[in-house]
C-alpha cells in the first residue's frame, strides 16, 4: 500500500491507498517522505475508491449545497457534495484514525490537493491542538507575522501587497493563517488554503499582530475592545459551531487571542501612508 504524508501546523496526516499518490501543487509545499517529520498529533487516513458511499451512521447535523456532516457519538462523517452528489465521504474510526472514500472513476493515482483536503476536517483536528484557522492575509515582518483580516473583498490582500511593496516583507498566504496556541505562545503557520490568491509557503512565526481593516479616505490605527476583537475574530474563524464543545474551546481560545497580541482597527486607503501609519502605531503604542 502506498504511505505518503501531510504536515499542517501542529497537525500531520499519514495517507494510505492502493493507488499511486501525488501532491497537486498546492499541497506539495506540506508534503514530505519522511516519518521523522510527523508532528506529535496524527491522523492515520486510509484512502478507499467507491462505486458507492459507505451506509452513513448518526445524526445530521449541518447541511450546505456542498457538504453533509454526520455526528454518531463524539465521532463525524461528512460527505462532499457536487451538484447534489456525493463526490466523497470522510468517517472517523477514532479521534485520530479515519477513512475517505473517493468516487471511483477509473483514475490511477490519488490526487492530494485543497479539494481533496475539504474531506480531511482540518479545522477540527487543528482545533484539537489549540488551533483556529483565520480568514487572514498572512505577511511575516521582522521576525513575526502580521494578519490582515476583513471580510472579503474589504483590502486584507491590497493592504499586505502594500506592505510588499513598500516594506520589501513576504507574504506566507494570501487568504488564510493557522493562529496556533504552542503552550507558551501564539504561532502562525500557513496551510494551503490560499483563495485565488495562490499564496500558500510553508512557514511559521511567532503571532505579532492581527488587523482588522476598514476602507476610509484617511489611515488611522487604533487599539481595539477586547470584546469588540473577539467579535470580529470569531465571524472570520472556521468554527464548527454545530459542534457545542468545539464552539466553546474556540470562544477560549479566541479570548486569550485578544489579551495576548495587539489587535488593531486600521482604517486605510490604498495608498503607502497606511503602511507607514501601521508600523507607527504597531511600534510606538503596540510594542511589536
Amino acid at each position: 500500500m502506498e504511505e505518503a504524508y501531510l504536515t499542517i501546523g501542529p497537525v500531520s496526516y499519514r495517507l494510505r491507498a492502493e493507488l499511486p499518490i501525488r501532491f497537486h501543487e498546492t499541497c506539495s509545499n506540506f508534503s514530505h517522505t519522511d516519518p521523522e517529520g510527523l508532528q506529535p498529533y496524527v491522523v492515520d487516513c486510509t484512502i478507499r475508491l467507491a462505486q458507492k458511499p459507505t451506509q452513513l451512521e448518526g445524526k445530521l447535523v449541518r447541511q450546505t449545497p456542498s457538504r453533509a456532516i454526520f455526528q454518531n457519538g463524539d465521532l463525524e462523517q461528512r460527505v462532499n457534495l457536487f451538484e447534489g452528489m456525493p463526490v466523497g465521504l470522510y468517517k472517523e474510526l477514532d479521534e485520530r484514525t479515519v477513512e475517505v472514500e473517493i468516487h471511483d472513476e477509473g483514475q490511477q493515482e490519488i490526487v492530494i490537493s485543497t479539494f481533496f483536503l475539504e474531506l480531511l476536517a482540518l479545522e477540527r483536528h487543528l482545533l484539537r491542538q489549540n488551533a483556529l484557522v483565520l480568514h487572514s492575509s498572512f505577511i511575516q515582518y521582522e521576525g513575526k507575522s502580521i494578519l490582515f483580516s476583513a471580510p472579503s473583498g474589504t483590502g486584507k490582500s491590497t493592504q499586505a501587497g502594500l506592505w510588499q511593496k513598500y516594506e520589501g516583507v513576504e507574504i506566507i498566504n494570501g487568504d488564510r493563517s493557522i493562529i496556533h496556541w504552542n503552550g507558551e505562545r501564539f504561532m502562525n503557520e500557513g496551510l494551503p488554503f490560499c483563495g485565488s490568491s495562490n499564496i500558500h509557503l510553508n512557514r511559521q512565526m511567532p503571532l505579532g499582530a492581527i488587523v482588522f481593516i476598514e476602507q476610509w479616505p484617511e489611515n488611522i490605527a487604533e487599539p481595539m475592545k477586547p470584546g469588540d476583537a473577539a467579535s470580529k475574530l470569531y465571524g472570520e474563524m472556521s468554527v464548527n459551531n454545530w459542534h457545542t464543545p468545539s464552539v466553546l474551546k474556540s470562544f477560549d481560545l479566541i479570548e486569550k487571542i485578544t489579551q495576548s497580541v495587539p489587535m488593531v482597527h486600521l482604517k486605510c486607503n490604498m495608498e503607502q501612508d497606511a503602511v507607514e501609519t501601521l508600523k507607527h502605531y504597531l511600534h510606538e503604542k503596540a510594542g511589536y
